[in-house]
C-alpha cells in the first residue's frame, strides 16, 4: 500500500533562497517520486500552502522578505495549516553550540538539518517523515 501512495506523488514544497539547493533537492525528490514546487523566499511559502496545503514544507530559515521563522510562526497560528510537517534546512546556526535536535525542539518543527548537507540523507529523511 506504501508504494502505491508513492506513485501517486506526495507534494512537497522547497522554499530557500538558494536555487541551486532547490533544484538539487527537487531533482532528487522527483525521481523518488514526489511532486516538488519551489519558492525562494517566505512571501512565497505562505502562497504556495494557501493554495494547496503540502504533505510537507521544506524551509530556509534566512530568507528575503519574510524569514523561514515567521513562516513557522505564521503557520503554526494557523489552525488549519499548523499541522502541516516541516523541515528545516538552515546554516544559520553554524556556531550556535545548539544541536540540530535542540534547534528541531525549539522551533517544534518535525526536522531539523544544518547545511551544507547530503541530498541522499535529506531524501531518507523526508521518506522517514512521511512514512515511506
Amino acid at each position: 500500500m506504501k508504494r502505491e501512495q508513492g506513485k501517486m506523488g506526495k507534494l512537497i514544497y522547497i522554499v530557500d533562497d538558494e536555487k541551486e539547493i532547490c533544484e538539487l533537492l527537487k531533482i532528487a525528490l522527483e525521481t523518488r517520486k514526489y511532486q516538488v514546487q519551489v519558492g525562494h523566499n517566505g512571501d512565497e511559502a505562505i502562497n504556495m500552502v494557501h493554495k494547496k496545503k503540502p504533505d510537507l514544507l521544506m524551509i530556509d530559515l534566512k530568507m528575503p522578505r519574510m524569514n523561514g521563522y515567521e513562516v513557522i510562526a505564521a503557520l503554526k497560528s494557523d489552525k488549519d495549516l499548523a499541522e502541516i510537517p516541516i523541515m528545516v534546512m538552515t546554516s544559520l546556526t553554524r556556531g550556535t553550540g545548539k544541536s540540530d535536535e535542540d534547534w528541531r525542539k525549539s522551533l517544534e518543527v518535525c526536522d531539523f538539518i544544518s547545511k551544507p548537507f547530503d541530498p541522499v540523507v535529506i531524501v531518507q529523511r523526508v521518506q522517514g517523515i512521511l512514512g515511506e
